[in-house]
């Protein structure tokens, strides 16, 4: 990593993000919130991410630069902490809560993809840093009292806004953004294709972050225990993304998306078997399988299929559409689920749901709606 200042950017802003992350859960349960007001929040929530992607990806193109999104995103990301910790109104922090959960994710998809445009090559290794700043949010969150959290997530967000404000940006052309050319995306089977697969990946991640730390609630669990799960979950994909090319060069993209399908289903297979919380956090090791591979699959394969002037928006809003939707879906069916059944039966079903992104890539495969560079198996650093 030749770019010192990058990688505490990245580290930093996760710092923030890791903070609410990690107790988000329990934050909402000690506000009072009922089964179905805590749905409507993190549905709320990731719908709002997905919303503000959109403009944000179609800003970003416009004006040939990432920066002014990070900036916009910090800004409401530290309004709406402040509003959540100063006002008492149930109503008000249900909409602060929200605006965090939606903002968060805006925000990590303008670090990711600044990061990515600026350092192709070495994506994995930057976002190592990110990992790090996961785990050092995560676990600090847990030992501060609330105004302690939120004066963490301000402060590390305002020195993640300093060193990306000194940092030149390469200015890209501007490109008048039209409803056409996110039709274009929209016409774009491949596109579609992949925006499918990780939808479904990460909805079973989301799943990961509501239905199995409420599961660890009802087993009793502390704050401290949640966050540590966070934490492990951050230290266990950093070696991944520091070897990531030779990942990518030792096997093929088929046999990695299949692979880390497989470990999704085993790991929800496993937190709906075991029956105490520490058995839950050894479970949750099985990260270092599939969300750091994850990501770095599908910032390649987007990067590969759409045109260069759309490199912002076809990133930023497939990280909405498979980030931002399946949050919503799998905050509103974990609830559904969980109401239902007990959370072991929906966490065996949320397993089932791997069966979909490997028929989704074996019928591209098929009907060669994958790139040539995909076809031949090798993804260019």
């Amino acid at each position: 990593m030749k770019n010192v200042r990058l990688a505490f950017f990245l580290y930093f802003s996760y710092v923030s993000v890791g903070c609410i992350a990690s107790q988000l859960i329990p934050l909402i349960n000690d506000a009072g919130y009922t089964a179905f007001e805590k749905s409507m929040i993190l549905g709320g929530g990731a719908l709002f991410s997905f919303l503000m992607s959109l403009w944000l990806g179609k800003k970003s193109d416009g004006q040939g630069r990432l920066k002014p999104s990070f900036y916009i995103s910090t800004s409401l990301y530290i309004g709406f902490m402040i509003l959540f910790y100063l006002i008492d109104s149930m109503l008000f922090k249900a909409f602060s809560l929200i605006g965090l959960i939606g903002v968060s994710r805006t925000l990590m998809s303008s670090c990711e993809t600044i990061v990515l445009m600026a350092k192709p090559d070495n994506f994995g290794k930057y976002q190592s840093m990110g990992a790090l700043g996961l785990i050092s949010g995560s676990l600090l969150s847990a030992q501060l009292m609330p105004v302690g959290k939120g004066s963490l997530c301000i402060l590390s967000s305002l020195i993640s806004f300093f060193l990306i404000y000194q940092w030149p940006e390469k200015q890209k052309e501007k490109t008048e953004i039209k409803v056409q050319d996110f039709l274009l995306l929209l016409k774009n089977k491949e596109y579609i294709g992949y925006l499918m697969i990780f939808f479904f990946l990460m909805l079973m991640g989301f799943a990961d972050q509501y239905i199995v730390v409420d599961k660890m609630v009802q087993l009793k669990a502390s704050a401290g225990m949640i966050s540590l799960k966070y934490a492990l979950q951050a230290f266990m994909e950093i070696p991944i993304y520091l070897s990531i090319k030779k990942i990518f060069h030792k096997f093929s993209i088929s046999k990695l998306l299949v692979f880390c399908t497989l470990m999704s289903a085993l790991k929800f297979a496993l937190y709906g078997f075991v029956s105490v919380s520490y058995m839950i956090i050894i479970v949750s090791l099985l990260q270092v399988f599939t969300h750091p591979i994850i990501v770095v699959l599908s910032k390649k394969l987007i990067v590969g299929c759409t045109p260069s002037y759309l490199a912002a928006s076809s990133q930023i809003i497939g990280f909405a559409v498979y980030f931002g939707m399946s949050g919503f879906v799998a905050s509103l069916l974990g609830q559904m689920l969980t109401a239902w059944f007990s959370f072991d039966t929906a966490l065996y079903i949320f397993a089932s749901f791997a069966l979909f992104p490997f028929l989704i890539w074996y019928f591209m495969r098929k009907y060669g709606k994958v790139g040539v560079v995909i076809k031949n198996e090798n993804i260019s650093d």
